[in-house]
């Protein structure tokens, strides 16, 4: 399906990749915002982020993001800090940093994540 995909739809994942980092930093101008504007802002980002799924729903793709779940190698992403948690057990997706483009079940664009290590039962 790759071979499949053309320079506008990988475009429009790279858009939609940096719209989504653009909202994440937008989260944190929110809580530093003063209470009377919070409402305001809150509404503008569900919208910006209503948006963007159903402009990539159009083109039959969605975003994919992994806070919280267990780090396996078949996941679309890059562990931006592999090396630290090597040779533990399990490690666990603690922040997603650019989530992953999906197109049916192909990644068109592989998404960047910081693992933290999970301490074992034993």
């Amino acid at each position: 399906m790759t071979d499949q995909i053309d320079e506008k739809t990988v475009d429009l994942a790279e858009l939609a990749s940096e719209f989504w980092k653009l909202l994440r930093n937008y989260d944190r101008v929110v809580d530093a915002a003063p209470e009377n504007l919070k409402g305001g802002l809150i509404a503008q980002a569900k919208y910006g982020n209503r948006r963007l799924a159903l402009i990539l729903e159009r083109h039959g793709m969605h975003i994919e993001t992994f806070d919280g779940a267990p780090y396996s190698a078949n996941l679309p992403v890059t562990a931006v800090n592999a090396e630290d948690v090597v040779g533990e057990r399990d490690s666990v997706i603690e922040q997603t940093l650019e989530p992953a483009i999906i197109i049916g079940t192909t990644a068109i664009r592989t998404g960047r994540v910081f693992l933290r290590a999970e301490k074992s039962l034993e």
